[in-house]
């Protein structure tokens, strides 16, 4: 082997984490015999077969999960709770290491969990920290039904905030991914659901709802859909007494951080400027409206007194 195939051998090597495959050692210029006699003589450690990594490196999880998808095949990538991990979606990798592999693929690798599927599309595996990955909505998917209910939301909660994902796109996911035999696709939707960002009736539904409410539990309502502010560039959805306000919204208005930050920016400068502002979710309106009615109530005495 020549010098300057030494130099491209160890160049490759350098920017694989360690890693080298039997195919691309033989393109770079090592004969079989020089393959064996590194391993023999414990310069390289092989990892899977025709996988190898040099064995003057620490092992790393990064460097395991390579090594898991280039023996698995060209098409492979990490996925589930590895590729959670590579995102960032979770703080530790899982036990070994977890790709997906076309299903006409039937790798079986040694400490690997491999998943064949019949949805891999090589133009969503993306290339992240030099692995490559299933995309995070479809991470979003995978990892619904592995984990318990918290560290679902909060996996989702990171994805949303990292703005790897919007709520939009992961509703799109999980209609594209729902089906017989999948068990994550509609795990997530529960959660949504739960939470309510999603499944929530459109604003003017939402206010309807509310009026019911006031309704049954003897709220007046003094105004509805005002203009408020100096030039009147604010719109508010209920006055139940005078400087006592209330408003409805759902998740689904706040498809992005920026959109939740104007927000909540515009709802600081009403109570600044002296409004008793409430403000409930569809969630809230629904299934809580015993508290909703109680804080209303005691806000206008409060206001009152």
């Amino acid at each position: 082997m020549t010098v300057e195939s030494e130099r491209r051998l160890a160049r490759a090597m350098r920017n694989q984490r360690g890693l080298v495959t039997r195919a691309e050692a033989t393109r770079l210029g090592l004969t079989p015999d020089q393959i064996a006699y590194r391993v023999a003589t414990g310069k390289w450690d092989r990892l899977h077969q025709g996988v190898y990594r040099t064995a003057s490196g620490a092992t790393t999880p990064q460097q395991l999960l390579l090594a898991a998808c280039l023996a698995a095949g060209p098409r492979a990538a990490a996925s589930h709770l590895s590729a959670a991990w590579i995102w960032g979606l979770v703080r530790r990798p899982p036990g070994e290491p977890v790709v997906t592999v076309p299903l006409d693929l039937h790798p079986r690798l040694n400490g690997v969990t491999v998943h064949r599927s019949r949805d891999l599309d090589a133009g969503r595996v993306l290339e992240h920290r030099g692995i490559p990955c299933t995309d995070p909505l479809r991470v979003l998917t995978d990892v619904a039904a592995e984990l318990p209910e918290q560290d679902l939301i909060s996996v989702v909660d990171v994805a949303i905030r990292g703005r790897l994902v919007d709520l939009r796109g992961v509703t799109e996911e999980v209609r594209r991914r729902s089906g017989p035999g999948r068990s994550g696709p509609a795990a997530l939707r529960g959660m949504l659901i739960q939470r309510g960002m999603i499944g929530g009736p459109p604003p003017s539904v939402l206010e309807a709802e509310m009026m019911q409410l006031f309704k049954r539990w003897g709220i007046q309502v003094m105004a509805r859909e005002v203009k408020y502010g100096p030039e009147g560039q604010y719109r508010i959805d209920f006055f139940t007494a005078p400087g006592v306000a209330v408003e409805v919204d759902g998740f689904t208005h706040h498809w992005t951080p920026e959109a939740k930050a104007r927000d909540e920016a515009r709802r600081n400068e009403l109570r600044l400027g002296g409004l008793f502002l409430l403000v409930y979710t569809w969630r809230d309106v629904r299934f809580d409206d015993r508290r909703v009615a109680r804080e209303v109530l005691q806000a206008q005495r409060q206001h009152a007194a």
